[in-house]
This record gives structure tokens, sequence and C-alpha cells, in this order.
């Protein structure tokens, strides 16, 4: 009799998760970096880049696009724009030269972003917008995620940034 009960339950929760689909389209996120090439340090290596080059920047805006949307309700779109960014770790000057790709990451050089954002509705009106400033003192005191990601900072905390900014999900 249990069986059947589960059987029955499982079968009516297929049925019924399609209509409480949460709309994830990608495309109501979009991401903008203002000036990239005056932000403190977004560089995948020591010399400048151009933004749509630099791997970091796209990096950044893959996974906002990918996590962000998650919090959007159908119709709603949201608009971030990065107007400084400060990767954890900074590139050491007097290393040896043929190092010069070589990022130190410590805690003298923790991660900072700096971004303001709007969500709008299905009509364009502007339904919440605000500024961040985020930075992490501690953000080598706990699990970052993938340790291969360059990113693992910023991105863990652009992550809580979006939990706590937009609700959990």
């Amino acid at each position: 009799m249990r069986t059947c009960q589960w059987l029955l339950l499982v079968a009516t929760s297929s049925v019924v998760a399609p209509a409480f689909a949460v709309d994830t389209d990608p495309a109501a996120v979009t991401v903008e970096f203002v000036n990239a090439e005056k932000f403190t340090d977004a560089n995948d290596r020591r010399m400048k880049t151009a933004p749509e080059k630099n791997s970091h920047l796209q990096s950044l805006r893959r996974h906002v696009v990918a996590r962000a949307s998650r919090y959007l309700a159908q119709g709603q779109t949201l608009e971030i724009r990065f107007t400084d960014i400060d990767l954890a770790g900074d590139f050491r000057p007097n290393i040896e030269p043929a190092l010069s790709d070589v990022r130190l990451v410590t805690q003298l050089y923790p991660p900072r972003l700096k971004l303001s954002y709007e969500i709008r509705d299905t009509s364009g009106s502007t339904i919440r917008s605000g500024d961040a400033d985020l930075r992490d003192l501690a953000f080598m005191s706990s699990s970052a995620g993938n340790i291969s990601d360059v990113l693992r900072y910023e991105k863990r905390m652009l992550d809580r940034w979006m939990r706590k900014e937009f609700g959990k999900s």
C-alpha cells in the first residue's frame, strides 16, 4: 500500500511541477561594464585588454546572467552595471618577467565589486534599483567552491549579494 501511495505522489508531482516552474530566461538579464578600462583591477593579465576580450569580465557576465535570472518573475528584466572591479589578489611588481601573468592572492587584496542594478517589469517601469559596494574581507577563510575557477571569490560574493538583495532561490 505504501508503494502505491508513493508512486501516486511522484506521478502527481511530476504533472503539477511544470505549472509552478519559474521562467529563468537568461535574456532577461543584461550585464554592462561601465568604463571597464578604468577598473581598479579586472584584467586577466598585467596588460589591459578590451572588455570584450577580457576573459575575467566575460566569465563574470556569464555567471551573473545564469544566476540572476532565477530571481526574476516572468517578464521582468534586470540590468546590472559594474562601475568598478578589484579582483582578489594582485599582480606583484618586480617578479621574474617570465611570471608576469601570476596573480598573488592573499588576505591583503580582498575582492571588491561596485555596481548598480535596475529591475523592470513587462511595461519597462522600474520596480527596484540600487547601488552596491561589495567587499569580502574574509574571502579566504571559507570554501569558495571550484578551486580551479580564478574568479571563485568574486562569484561567491555576487551569489551572496543576489540571494540577500533579490530573495532566496
